[in-house]
């Protein structure tokens, strides 16, 4: 099972805004590959972050499909994750800070993720060795 690396979500944010912006596309584009291979399989298409510079709206479902992807994961490792989405939709059109949130909880539920390690496995038991 894939473990990430562990980040504080604070120092993604205020990089994100001194960099304005760029080490926060670097980040996604990261965090996205992570993402798909701690669950086996391109569940987030990491192409669209260089896609979204150019035609903003594709940001928008790029942070769907890591919403989605997260969820996955959550179930996968046992971690109870509730859909962000909606919040982050609202944060952008409201105070154009959803990107911003959007990074710091996806961080934060890595972090729990990547603590956690691997998911117990549960093996058959085996029979008992006779001498």
């Amino acid at each position: 099972m894939y473990i990430g690396e562990k980040q504080e979500p604070i120092k993604i944010f205020l990089l994100s805004i001194v960099t304005c912006g760029i080490y926060g596309l670097i980040w996604d584009y990261k965090t996205g590959e992570e993402i798909n291979k701690a669950l086996g399989r391109e569940a987030v298409n990491t192409n669209l972050v260089w896609i979204s510079i150019l035609c903003f709206p594709v940001i928008l479902y790029y942070l769907y499909t890591v919403d989605q992807a997260l969820m996955e994961l959550g179930v996968q490792r046992g971690i109870r994750y509730d859909s962000n989405f909606v919040l982050w939709i609202l944060l952008y059109v409201v105070a154009s800070a959803g990107w911003f949130v959007a990074m710091f909880q996806t961080q934060a539920f890595l972090n729990r993720v990547w603590e956690q390690g691997a998911p117990p496995q549960y093996n058959e038991p085996q029979p008992p060795i006779m001498p």
